[in-house]
């Protein structure tokens, strides 16, 4: 069987959010499934030029994780 070659695929997805957490947290739940990476995360509406990049991009932590005492 021939070695495959490798491919680089970028992928831009529309999630639907009430707010800027819940679509961090929609866009990494939908990466993690596939397993991909989020690049950028921006807020399009729809059939408009207009877009506003989130700063953060980060995955966020769980609400759960925030209530844990620290380990030191």
């Amino acid at each position: 069987m021939a070695k495959d070659n490798r491919y680089v695929v970028t992928m831009d997805v529309y999630v639907y959010a009430p707010n800027d957490y819940m679509a961090r947290t929609r866009a990494h739940k939908l990466a993690d499934k596939i397993d991909a990476d989020v690049t950028e995360i921006g807020e399009q509406p729809f059939a408009s030029i207009n877009y506003r990049k989130l700063e953060d991009h980060s995955k966020p932590t769980p609400k759960s994780d925030k209530d844990k005492p620290l380990p030191f």
